[in-house]
């Protein structure tokens, strides 16, 4: 049926097994491992001093200086792939657990064994690039952040660990069987239980839609490949000092239209076509009314950063403003594809919508061996469906938490 079997196993020896002292495998031998005239038993390679940190009574780390702790880890793996097992996940001899030579050791039986066995490490708590390049030539997968559930808190976590490794060239390094790609931990989705709680009670995601999407983007191994440092957002400010908000109209009849809101804490939206005439104060600093679901509401936003209402031809303008390069704001990140194609992905961490924009000449910048002078690009947006072409701007309005994710076609 093409499933793979995988097992979670922890740091060396357990403490129940230490305990009981039971005899080691010679699994040359098929027998009790003997060595200096004595038979070697596991208290004899047990590490009480070196417990993991997060399960103090659970598990120690095996002496791998000792020929008996390297017998007796050399006998647990040879019995997992005796079992047919296709993944084995390591847990706590990564990041802050790290244990360098118990991951060295293992890595050499898995490579020795006449089928591949895929070697993943799981970190505890936090991993550094610098620990990662340690273990990247020696394992298929590390993990490289603790335990993801299902609070937007959990999700943020996320983006600066992405940043760093990207920018130190962790993602698609070399591993035992080709690329290596950092595993940011679970997508808890659908239908979940609390942390630590095996039985129940079981529950839907506390994430909503868009922090699911987002969480799914960034997840997208092509999504980690590198940062588009000079995205931007706009500005929720007008010139006159009204704070302006932006609204998505998802209903059909409205697609890819936007209410522009009066930040005042009330629901009043610009208008395009007011019943009476406007004062010239009103003109220049629009005129709000109860938003209803009217065309001469509805804004599209076009690919230049401008705001068009069809019903009256009125034109409303945004202000672009870099974004801070230490603001944890927005994120966006730009990969390419093997056939060409360019992936870009906006995400939009502010409790309130954010309408992001991009520019072509910017793209350019971040991928110089890109030839991208006068060119069209078709793009595709993943999530909205939406599709267009763009020869300068690209540029859409996204909830807070959420983000969108752009195939573009350059030529």
């Amino acid at each position: 049926m093409g499933l793979t079997f995988g097992i979670h196993v922890m740091r060396g020896i357990s403490l129940q097994a230490f305990s009981a002292n039971t005899p080691i495998l010679d699994t040359a031998k098929g027998s009790s491992y003997v060595e200096s005239g004595r038979q070697w038993g596991r208290k004899d390679i047990g590490l009480k001093e070196r417990a993991c940190a997060w399960m103090l009574h659970g598990f120690m780390s095996a002496n791998t200086k000792l020929e008996a702790g390297r017998a007796f880890l050399r006998s647990l793996y040879l019995q997992y792939a005796e079992w047919g097992v296709d993944y084995v996940k390591n847990d706590c001899v990564f990041g802050d657990d790290l244990d360098i030579n118990e991951i060295t050791f293992v890595s050499e039986v898995l490579q020795k064994l006449d089928r591949p066995i895929l070697y993943s490490l799981s970190p505890g708590t936090s991993v550094t690039p610098a620990m990662a390049k340690e273990v990247s030539g020696l394992v298929n997968v590390y993990r490289i952040t603790g335990d993801d559930w299902d609070t937007w808190r959990d999700v943020l976590s996320h983006f600066d660990v992405t940043r760093d490794f990207s920018n130190a060239k962790m993602i698609g390094a070399n591993d035992l069987l080709g690329k290596l790609w950092p595993d940011l931990d679970m997508l808890p989705l659908g239908w979940l239980t609390d942390p630590g709680s095996n039985e129940g009670p079981h529950k839907t995601s506390n994430l909503n839609i868009d922090e699911q999407r987002t969480q799914m983007t960034l997840w997208i191994p092509k999504q980690m490949a590198g940062q588009l440092k000079l995205s931007i957002k706009i500005s929720n400010k007008s010139a006159g000092g009204r704070n302006w908000g932006v609204e998505m109209i998802y209903k059909q009849q409205y697609e890819g239209t936007l209410h522009l809101l009066a930040s005042d804490g009330m629901k009043l939206c610009l208008d395009a076509s007011p019943r009476r005439r406007l004062t010239s104060k009103e003109f220049g600093g629009g005129s709000f009314s109860p938003c209803k679901r009217n065309a001469n509401q509805m804004w599209e936003l076009n690919a230049n950063g401008s705001l068009v209402n069809s019903y009256s031809g009125l034109c409303a303008t945004v202000d672009l403003v870099k974004d801070d390069a230490g603001s944890s704001e927005v994120r966006s990140w730009i990969a390419t594809g093997r056939r060409g194609e360019i992936y870009l992905a906006f995400f939009n961490l502010n409790p309130v919508m954010s309408v992001m924009s991009a520019n072509l000449a910017d793209v350019a910048k971040v991928l110089p061996w890109k030839n991208m002078k006068r060119v069209s690009c078709k793009y595709h947006e993943i999530w909205s469906g939406k599709s267009g072409v763009t020869k300068q701007l690209i540029s859409i309005a996204v909830e807070k938490h959420g983000s969108s994710l752009f195939v573009l076609t350059c030529a």
